[in-house]
């Protein structure tokens, strides 16, 4: 009846980063789909990941 979203977890391609030692993630949201990309704080995917979600709020 009602579809649960399962997050995917993603591990960045730059960093190297997961859950056990990625200190901040970021989160996308499909129609079906829900992936969590863990990062460093000093990664330069979070700060594009943000930078990009800034243009869509």
């Amino acid at each position: 009846m009602f579809d649960v979203l399962r997050p995917t977890t993603v591990t960045c391609s730059y960093c190297k980063a997961g859950p056990a030692d990625g200190g901040v993630r970021t989160v996308c949201i499909g129609e079906r789909s829900l992936s969590v990309t863990w990062h460093t704080a000093d990664c330069p995917h979070l700060a594009a990941d943000r930078i990009l979600a800034e243009r869509e709020s």
